[in-house]
């Protein structure tokens, strides 16, 4: 019989696959499409809907695990667990994907974000009456900002799963934790 960890890896693994594979889908299907995420609009909803596929994916395959391998019942700890375990690998999959989209696919996509986000920029500011000066300096920054290199961008979404990660899983496993009465019988 396989012990409690090496059951949660090989589980964890299996989600985590699929749900950075589903993650990617949706990546590709926004670049396909051409939406840029530029805007407070469209990146408050973007914010909002990857948030909230992240929370709803990871309780899912908690309560998957929770239910399909546990018979019903996961502890909290267990399930935090078991939901950063997979938003990890998750998170992962995605990092290699946006390293071989940004080196490979489409090299140029984060200058083209960033053009996007200095005209739209500098359409706000105009229309909300800033001056030349200080829609000047705002598009300074925006452009004197080095572009991140496919594998910093990589890494740095890596570390961010760390912490987003820990954030979601610790929201899911409220949801999905579900504890054995101990009188019942």
């Amino acid at each position: 019989m396989e012990n409690k960890a090496s059951v949660l890896l090989k589980s964890a693994l299996n989600h985590g696959l699929i749900f950075g594979v589903i993650l990617v889908i949706i990546q590709l299907v926004m670049w396909m499409t051409g939406f840029m995420p530029v805007g407070i609009g469209k990146g408050l909803l973007i914010l909002a809907i990857t948030f909230a596929i992240y929370i709803f994916g990871t309780f899912w395959f908690t309560k998957n695990y929770r239910n399909t391998v546990l018979g019903g019942y996961i502890s909290y700890g267990d399930a935090f667990l078991y939901g950063f375990t997979v938003f990890m690998i998750a998170t992962i999959v995605t990092a290699i994907y946006s390293f071989i989209f940004n080196s490979f696919i489409d090299p140029d996509y984060t200058a083209r974000i960033v053009k996007a986000s200095s005209e739209w920029t500098e359409t706000y500011m105009r229309s909300k009456g800033a001056s030349e000066t200080q829609i000047s300096t705002a598009l300074d920054r925006i452009s004197g900002k080095e572009l991140p290199t496919p594998l910093n961008s990589s890494l740095k979404s890596v570390g961010f799963g760390l912490i987003g990660g820990a954030i979601v899983s610790a929201i899911s496993s409220a949801f999905a934790k579900k504890v054995e009465e101990p009188f019942k019988d």
